[in-house]
């Protein structure tokens, strides 16, 4: 493979990423949530993945690093799923929230939930590539 077309490569996944990543949120602010964006929301992280190269190392963990990272991305996507399911409730529930309010308290809510599993799920693989790296060495 030429130099040109590695970097072609590149920018086109990262194009993709971008374009995942833009109709999820024009179709989340015109129709609402849907189940169906946990399926983009992966899809355009490995599109990313592809395009820094980042995917080429997950070829190089050993069983057991393979198995933990899963663990924890199934971990973190239970609890978000639960941080949203709570914040829905409370949105809708208990606080009675119509209209704008509501909309702009769910996107809230939903980007604040992603934090402690980004802090988690994020340490754990960097952990993992961090030993992965000093083993080699």
């Amino acid at each position: 493979m030429e130099k040109g077309e590695g970097k072609l490569n590149k920018q086109t996944f990262n194009i993709i990423g971008w374009i995942l990543l833009l109709v999820m949120g024009v179709s989340w602010i015109v129709f609402g949530y849907s189940s169906w964006y946990l399926l983009l929301l992966p899809l355009s992280y490995i599109s990313f993945s592809i395009s820094d190269g980042s995917i080429k190392k997950l070829g190089k963990l050993s069983i057991s690093q393979a198995t933990l990272i899963l663990f924890a991305l199934a971990v973190s996507v239970g609890i978000v799923f639960g941080l949203i399911q709570l914040a829905n409730y409370v949105i809708n529930e208990k606080l009675h929230l119509t209209g704008v309010i509501k909309t702009v308290s769910q996107i809230i809510a939903i980007i604040i939930s992603l934090y402690p599993v980004k802090l988690t799920f994020g340490s754990i693989v960097y952990k993992i590539y961090g030993d992965s790296n000093a083993n080699k060495t």
